[in-house]
């Protein structure tokens, strides 16, 4: 059987490295957790990005990932910024906005510099696909990609934290993408 895609870390690899980890995850309660969650989220009604996005973030960002939303109260973990405004990213050249930015926002100690963009479509749409809104065709794929394009643009490429990350998602399907290589 021909593989379609070459997986980003190959199964040895990971094992090695994640082996021990996943065997104590393997039947505890925290993995029928996890596969509730799953379950649930894959059962539930049909909903426009808009309906389920904050429900998308809840079930996969917050509660499985473990981010917290910016400006709720909890430690010093990385975090989930809903709606980040990307300058430049717009439909005409004025401010865009990612359905989500993960990073370490709200701290002295760490710039304020989005690590991973996030943009976030319906299950029934077409990740590729152009978009039909009037004066901006964009697909998904595309869109994310300017919003790290124009994010990177004030930073000067040495910096700790850099925008390196896109993830687009239809709430059912993620994808990962290297901000150097993307949309490919």
């Amino acid at each position: 059987m021909t593989q379609l895609h070459q997986p980003l870390f190959p199964e040895p690899y990971l094992r090695s490295v994640f082996g021990q980890e996943y065997e104590s995850f393997r039947g505890s309660q925290s993995e029928r957790e996890l596969l509730d969650r799953l379950e649930a989220w894959a059962s539930k009604d049909f909903q426009k990005e808009t309906s389920a996005e904050s429900s998308f973030i809840n079930v996969f960002f917050e509660n499985t990932w473990g981010y917290r939303l910016s400006g709720k109260p909890g430690d010093r973990s990385y975090t989930c910024y809903h709606k980040y405004p990307v300058p430049g990213a717009g439909q005409s050249g004025g401010t865009g906005e990612a359905d989500a930015a993960l990073g370490w926002f709200g701290r002295t100690d760490v710039p304020p510099t989005p690590q991973v963009l996030c943009e976030f479509k319906d299950v029934r749409s077409n990740l590729d696909a152009p978009q039909k809104r009037k004066g901006n065709n964009r697909s998904p794929v595309k869109q994310c990609a300017d919003y790290l394009r124009e994010v990177m643009k004030p930073l000067f490429g040495n910096e700790a934290v850099q925008p390196t990350w896109g993830v687009v998602t239809d709430m059912n399907e993620f994808r990962l993408y290297w901000r150097t290589t993307m949309p490919s």
